[in-house]
């Protein structure tokens, strides 16, 4: 009798060992997911600019405010690193305060309790920033572009120059700005030059 409650108690702990096994297995909540770095944009960088990466799980949903480890790796093989948090997109970013030159960055995250961790690897570039040249567009921004032409070639710059120019010149009469830029007028006597050809 004894016996055979000692192998019914056993093989009780054996199928509870089994089911607590099989609910483990089934349950993907108490399984880490995978995640994966990439890294956003091409490998050539303007002395100053940002690299920026970003961290998806598995399904290629962005995981937020992770650290990232960031390891920068020059042609003489010495390092920096540096961290960055992800935002709400899943996007961290670096400013690459670099020399010019040939460069080795290595993004590393470390995972969690949900997460298993990753890397990425990619090989870049920093160039000179080019200057901007300043001259040619400050001068096309201090010179206004004219609103019409007096019949001479002249600009003015308003409705308002016009009116008073037309004015000094004949009175109160009727006149339009035309597609070329001259003021025609639409006053009896005149043609469009302003010119008087009678009545």
């Amino acid at each position: 009798m004894e016996n055979n409650q000692i192998i019914i108690v056993a093989l009780i702990v054996v199928i509870v060992a089994l089911l607590v096994g099989m609910v483990a297995m089934m349950a993907p909540s108490f399984q880490k997911k995978d995640t994966t770095l990439n890294f956003k944009g091409d490998s050539k960088f303007n002395e100053g600019d940002s690299i920026k990466f970003v961290l998806t799980d598995v399904d290629g949903s962005v995981i937020a405010g992770q650290t990232v480890n960031v390891t920068i790796t020059n042609k003489d093989n010495s390092k920096d690193y540096h961290s960055a948090e992800t935002d709400e997109n899943g996007v961290a970013k670096l400013k690459l305060d670099k020399d010019v030159g040939k460069y080795t960055v290595t993004i590393t995250y470390g995972g969690n309790d949900k997460y298993n961790g990753c890397n990425a690897t990619k090989k870049i570039t920093i160039e000179e920033k080019a200057e901007e040249d300043t001259s040619s567009s400050s001068t096309a921004s201090s010179t206004p572009s004219a609103y019409a032409y007096k019949s001479d070639g002249t600009p003015m710059y308003s409705q308002a120059e016009v009116d008073r120019y037309m004015y000094n010149k004949y009175g109160s009469v009727n006149y339009h700005v035309g597609s070329n830029g001259y003021v025609d007028m639409d006053e009896p006597g005149f043609d469009d030059a302003g010119h008087w050809v009678g009545y």
